[in-house]
């Protein structure tokens, strides 16, 4: 598994090439960007084969996929990314039943064929409101009854609903093809207020990792949704996962 970042935790640093260099300066090599940054593909992809960056993986919002699919493709290609990620629903957008999960799951589906085609696989990065229901009924379970999706855990998220996520992640090992490594404190305040840099939070990491290091996942990508301190989260963040996928290999 890669220790990547996530660009969302940057996102307030400065214009593209600013968090690019932010990144690279805390050791990263691998990225995983959101949207079209403002710009367009092409310079997308030259800012960051400037910055010496590899895009591991893509974030993309539902209006995106819906409106701009096409440029979408564009930009995976030219990024030469294997992977995207659906990962916000706001709350208008949330069916409120089963069945309209089925059919919003079943459009999920419908654009993993499609990027198919282009080599690239889509994933589905989870919030909390997702996972509520019994187990194999919550929206999560209908997603990835689709053969063709995959999963991208967020472990904040995961552990403010289930302090013992790792039974999810077991059941799901082969979707998974990479995670938000976010760490959180649910005592600590309300909303973003709990989340917390990587090893100061209540996530068992030793069990988290273990369970990982058997699955299809590929990249840690560190994330804090609100961090003070972007450029402390991300060293943080990187020397803490380093450390445990060195000890996990010794």
């Amino acid at each position: 598994m890669r220790v990547s970042a996530q660009l969302y935790t940057v996102r307030k640093a400065g214009d593209l090439e600013t968090q690019l260099a932010l990144v690279g300066d805390c050791g990263f090599t691998d990225i995983e960007t959101i949207g079209f940054h403002g710009s367009s593909p092409m310079k997308v992809a030259q800012l960051a084969q400037q910055a010496g960056l590899t895009v591991r993986s893509a974030h993309f919002d539902w209006i995106e996929f819906e409106t701009r699919f096409e440029e979408i493709v564009d930009l995976l290609q030219l990024l030469g990314c294997p992977v995207a990620v659906m990962p916000w629903l706001a709350p208008e957008e949330r069916p409120n039943t089963s069945e309209g999960w089925v059919r919003m799951a079943r459009q999920l589906s419908e654009w993993a064929a499609g990027l198919s085609h282009h080599g690239v696989r889509l994933a589905y990065h989870n919030h909390d409101f997702d996972l509520l229901g019994r187990t194999g009924e919550t929206p999560l379970d209908i997603i990835l009854s689709h053969q063709n999706l995959h999963w991208q855990p967020d472990l904040g998220w995961l552990v403010l609903t289930d302090p013992n996520p790792v039974e999810l992640l077991r059941r799901y090992s082969d979707k998974i093809v990479s995670v938000h490594a976010k760490d959180v404190d649910p005592s600590g305040g309300q909303g973003d207020e709990r989340w917390r840099n990587l090893g100061h939070g209540v996530v068992n990491w030793a069990s988290v990792l273990d369970v990982l290091a058997a699955s299809n996942c590929s990249d840690l990508f560190v994330e804090h949704d609100e961090t003070p301190n972007a450029l402390r989260t991300l060293r943080t963040g990187h020397k803490f996962l380093s450390h445990h996928l060195l000890a996990g290999a010794g």
